[in-house]
């Protein structure tokens, strides 16, 4: 029985590391964005970072279009994970960057999306991933 339980158990955390590793956005861009935008970093893996430690990427994008692209918004669904870009237009030919902060006050793997709104679809926002592990919070020693 007990031989049963740990192959159950290391079954079981297999597929949670397994289910993680191929957590993947789609490349596909079915928004008006599409022929406007490129989307140079869809998703980014920050690797390990440290207990309570802010750690950022830049995702970066190029208006390939002849107009200006507007960055309208940026949202994150967790209060752990904030967004800064620049609100100036970005003009044709040129790249522009969204920098995504995540706290890295939660253990473990992660993986955050925001997702961005621009001018040339204001109602259907792309999303863009951030992914990475927390290390486990350093244990305090008694004399601390």
């Amino acid at each position: 029985m007990k031989n049963l339980s740990t192959l159950f158990l290391l079954a079981t955390g297999w597929l949670l590391s397994a289910t993680m590793q191929a957590q993947n956005l789609k490349t596909v861009d079915n928004s008006q964005n599409a022929g406007k935008v490129e989307w140079l970093d869809r998703q980014l893996n920050t690797g390990n970072v440290p207990f309570g430690q802010p750690v950022s990427q830049e995702f970066r994008l190029k208006n390939i279009s002849s107009e200006n692209l507007l960055i309208l918004q940026v949202k994150s669904t967790c209060h752990c994970t904030v967004a800064e870009w620049d609100y100036n237009p970005i003009e044709p030919g040129q790249t522009g960057t969204i920098k995504v902060i995540y706290d890295g006050e939660k253990e473990g793997e992660f993986y955050r999306i925001v997702s961005v709104s621009t001018n040339f679809d204001s109602m259907q926002s792309i999303p863009l991933a951030l992914v990475g592990k927390v290390s486990p919070k350093p244990e305090l020693s008694a004399g601390q």
